[in-house]
């Protein structure tokens, strides 16, 4: 997976608590890229579930709380599982690590597609639900 994609669902996966039912961001958002794909699903309760997969089909979810900043169009994701939590090969295992949390810049255009920006890139998501 790309460190752009990768990073773009990451920010996605960690929202607060506490957003209405009313928040347009709640939902279930689709992209995909280069053979890659993410799935994110933002409750209007403020958690979410993020699966990514990539061109060979390996996944990995992501999940925790995602939150909006009053100051601005920033969503914040708070990562608090994923699985897998190791990968292995032929050397043997590592863990996987994951960052406690992203932010991003966030725009929901008129047509619909979230769009959401971190120093990694842009990504645009479709909304699945």
């Amino acid at each position: 997976m790309s460190p752009r994609l990768a990073t773009a669902i990451l920010a996605i996966a960690l929202l607060v608590p506490g957003l209405s039912q009313a928040n347009p961001l709640a939902g279930t958002w689709r992209a995909a890229q280069g053979g890659q794909s993410v799935e994110i699903t933002l409750e209007a309760d403020g958690r979410f579930a993020r699966q990514d997969r990539g061109p060979d089909g390996t996944a990995m979810t992501v999940s925790g709380h995602w939150t909006l900043a009053n100051a601005g169009p920033w969503l914040r994701l708070t990562i608090e599982d994923w699985a897998p939590r190791r990968a292995c090969g032929l050397l043997g295992c590592t863990p996987i690590r994951m960052l406690p949390g992203e932010t991003y810049r966030y725009v929901l255009q008129p047509d619909g597609t979230l769009l959401l920006e971190d120093t990694g890139g842009r990504i645009a998501l479709r909304r699945g639900d």
